[in-house]
């Protein structure tokens, strides 16, 4: 027994004094390689990027959202297995480095290059998020995101951080952008990183559900495109050269909460494009085209035509101007102060109250009208339309123009000139200087439909787990229903019985063709403002529709059959 505890004893003796030799080693006889070493080795902190935020539709539907992008990069010099990568990447010869071989790698091919760069210090496999839209909307609506400038970067934004820069996707960027992580990188004197260590993980930005419904957005897009061949057809008949695309929107809401169910503009684009690296030439070709496809046309404002008579004839009704009964004769022409002044049809329709004013769209009725006060009216028609949603923001969550509703103090401030009668009869036909989005007239159309609720229009449902609530604003008024009566004629014997008289649903409506300047034919911009149903008891949602066309040219013929497709689709009838 005490020879083994004697050897025991002997052997951690033995091993102790090894430990403490090789201690001593490290400590004293290289000391100085080990520092050496040590001091090549330093830390650094790197930005770990966070995804941003998904856009959905209202029924979970992704339209937007991010994904892991790998990247084949080459900082240049020799490479070997030369005569294998080159031809998978489709190349003869390899560019001058540093380069990106290939971006967005396909994911068959991942596990290939990674075998052939493994090891190699000159070419490596890069991870990097991109956007992606795999249901695309119209571009103009939904935006674009880019990398960040020189200028975010400043306030806070990484270098490689995409940043929203137009429509939603810039509207949104404070809830769709995340939070950055941090990790430490260790990195050794040649640059060569040995390890990493996550001290911060990064956050993902907030999704965000749109009031939108892809069914109803694709059957807008549709609708704008097929509108061509309705365009073309109006200018062979005035022999103007064919229209080669659509310039127009579509806006569709729910009025009874403001909720917009649909936003077209067309041209459009592919919001896909500015998220490639490195961004390609289509990207500066969209930047320069003179039809302007990054243009949200839908809040861009336009002369709204005939639609505006609803404005006026509110304000000739509330103002005690005319009363329901009254009536003026809808003759061809009128001649006042010295002018000609003619309505659309060149018959004399008869006598008409407001109701079949609005249902036919009489220019010389309204002119009558308003002949009686035309000073005093204009200032009062400005404030009434304001009252509608005309003059201001709908409270869309993305940029938009005001538009204008002229006033006597406007022109003398803006033009230094006084306001003439004549611009009076112009104005309460929706011509001259009065502009309007389609976005506020279909709100317009909205709180008529709702006899006097004014809603503030919405595109996001939810912010992350937030709701957007409603809010309808009261709007002063006692005809609502005379207005809803002469939108229901419009359909049932007025401008837009020829398509919308035999419509399943019970609409009503108001056909717009607005003179543009030189006041040619053919070249006037076209409108259909729609709401159904228009009738108590019917067993379909509440629909506002409202189509534009730049110098589409008559509205029933052009935005009239637009606006039935989409009620078509969101009310699931047959639409021949």
């Amino acid at each position: 027994m005490t020879s083994r505890l004697y050897a025991l004893m002997a052997f951690f003796l033995l091993a102790f004094g090894l430990l403490g030799l090789r201690a001593w080693q490290l400590q004293v006889l290289e000391h100085e390689k080990y520092a050496l070493r040590s001091q090549g080795n330093y830390l650094k902190t790197e930005r770990i990027p966070a995804p941003r935020g998904r856009i959905l539709d209202r029924k979970g539907r992704v339209i937007a959202q991010d994904r892991l992008v790998v990247d084949l990069v080459y900082e240049g010099g020799e490479v070997a297995f030369k005569e294998r990568l080159l031809p998978l990447l489709g190349l003869k010869e390899l560019p001058p480095g540093p380069a990106v071989l290939l971006t967005g790698v396909p994911e068959p091919l991942l596990p290939t290059l990674a075998e052939l760069t493994a090891g190699q210090k000159n070419l490596k496999l890069s991870e990097r998020i991109e956007r992606t839209y795999p249901n695309p909307i119209s571009g103009p609506v939904l935006g674009y995101v880019l990398l960040a400038n020189a200028e975010q970067v400043k306030q806070g934004y990484g270098p490689e951080e995409e940043v929203g820069q137009a429509g939603l996707e810039a509207a949104l960027e404070p809830y769709l952008r995340g939070k950055a992580g941090v990790k430490a990188v260790e990195v050794n004197a040649r640059g060569e990183r040995l390890r990493e260590t996550v001290l911060e993980e990064p956050t993902p930005g907030k999704d965000v559900v749109l009031t939108l419904d892809l069914d109803l957005q694709k059957a807008a897009e549709k609708a704008l495109e097929e509108a061509l061949t309705d365009i073309n057809a109006g200018r062979r008949l005035h022999g103007l050269p064919p229209a080669h695309r659509v310039k127009g929107a579509i806006v569709a809401l729910d009025p009874t909460t403001g909720e917009v169910l649909a936003m077209a503009s067309a041209p459009s684009f592919d919001p896909g494009l500015f998220a490639r690296r490195p961004v390609p030439k289509e990207v500066q070709a969209l930047l320069q085209d003179k039809d302007l496809p990054l243009l949200n046309r839908a809040l861009q404002p336009y002369t709204p035509g005939s639609t505006f008579k609803l404005a006026t004839s509110y304000a000739l009704l509330e103002e005690g101007y005319v009363s329901p009964s009254t009536t003026y004769r809808c003759s061809p022409y009128i001649v006042y102060g010295g002018q000609v002044r003619r309505n659309w049809a060149p018959r004399d329709m008869g006598p008409m109250t407001v109701r079949e004013a609005i249902a036919f769209s009489c220019n010389t009725w309204y002119y009558q009208a308003v002949a009686t006060d035309p000073l005093g009216f204009v200032d009062r028609l400005a404030q009434r339309a304001r009252w509608l949603g005309l003059g201001e923001a709908t409270g869309l969550e993305v940029a938009e123009r005001t538009g204008l509703l002229p006033t006597r103090a406007w022109k003398q401030k803006t033009l230094e000139e006084p306001w003439y009668p004549g611009e009076t009869l112009s104005v309460a036909i929706g011509q001259g200087p009065v502009l309007a989005t389609p976005a506020q007239i279909a709100r317009m159309l909205a709180t008529l439909a709702n006899e006097g609720k004014k809603p503030r229009l919405h595109l996001v449902k939810r912010l992350g787990e937030e709701p957007v609530a409603p809010r309808l604003d009261p709007v002063p008024g006692r005809y609502w229903q005379v207005l809803k009566e002469g939108l229901r004629e419009t359909v049932t014997q007025g401008t837009a019985r020829h398509i919308l008289g035999d419509f399943p649903v019970p609409t009503g409506g108001k056909t717009g063709t607005a003179e543009t300047p030189g006041k040619r034919l053919g070249l006037e911009h076209a409108w259909y403002m729609g709401y159904g149903p228009a009738e108590p008891g019917t067993p379909y949602p509440p629909l506002v529709v409202v189509a534009f066309f730049e110098n589409g040219g008559e509205g029933s013929r052009v935005a009239l059959p637009a606006a039935r497709k989409v009620m078509a689709a969101y009310w699931k009838v047959p639409s021949p």
